[in-house]
């Protein structure tokens, strides 16, 4: 394996350690706006840190849906889905160690209501990754775009869920079930293949001018390759100096 794989399995086992840390510690106060906004907000820092290392996915859903598109290979999914498992295991554990106190099973059964809204929220959550990748935005203002789409994406989920839409923040969490699993992967892959086939297409329609412009650029190259044909003004001017060096003679 090569270093840069590594560094790619790390960066994204790393940054959902960090966000499973995050929305613990945030979620203590019982606030789901400010959890909506810690989470949005360490998404942005990670994908603006990682995002030219391993694409700043974070979240097995985002993995899957990017799969889903072709954006990723088998391998690559299957590889980021097990670091990004380990990193939500690993900020579990260091948020009980921290606390000294165990964090309490909260699985659901499967609940129609609970598993759309995740679908829902994440889905609200895809178009912003959809936009970054299939528009190729870069730097701030991907990372901006991405963090919130995913406060956008908690708080839609968060009408009738916890709003985690993230397998990976839920095993971090204590909420591994079909709701939080399932969810959030069926609302991301359906909103990848929304935006890639049907969406993103509207923006690589030809404007009407631009065919007109394109008939006529060609007349511009023929106006410079038509310039060379000045240079001949200039034999006067020699035949002047041999006329000179003639009378010195």
């Amino acid at each position: 394996m090569k270093q840069r794989h590594i560094a790619a399995l790390l960066a994204e086992a790393l940054g959902t350690f960090v966000l499973v840390l995050v929305v613990l510690n945030v979620s203590r106060y019982g606030l789901p706006f400010f959890t909506a906004i810690a989470a949005g907000v360490t998404i942005a820092v990670f994908v603006s840190a990682f995002k030219n290392i391993s694409g700043g996915h974070f979240n097995p859903a985002v993995t899957l849906g990017l799969f889903s598109i072709r954006q990723v290979n088998f391998i690559r999914t299957v590889a980021y889905i097990v670091a990004q498992a380990l990193g939500a295991v690993a900020g579990w554990k260091l948020y009980e160690y921290f606390t000294d106190r165990a964090l309490k099973n909260a699985t659901t059964p499967f609940d129609w209501r609970i598993f759309l809204a995740e679908a829902a929220g994440a889905l609200v959550f895809s178009l912003g990754i959809g936009a970054v990748v299939t528009q190729k935005i870069q730097g701030w203002q991907a990372a901006a775009t991405i963090g919130s789409a995913l406060f956008l994406g908690v708080t839609v989920a968060g009408l009738a869920s916890n709003g985690l839409i993230n397998p990976a923040l839920a095993l971090g969490v204590r909420s591994f079930d079909l709701n939080y699993f399932l969810g959030p992967i069926v609302g991301f892959v359906v909103g990848s293949l929304l935006f890639a086939y049907i969406l993103y297409p509207i923006f690589t329609v030809k404007k009407p001018g631009t065919a007109a412009k394109a008939a006529a650029a060609p007349k511009a190259e023929t106006v410079v390759k038509a310039a060379p044909a000045k240079a001949p003004a200039k034999k006067p001017v020699a035949k002047k100096k041999s006329v000179a060096k003639k009378a010195k003679k």
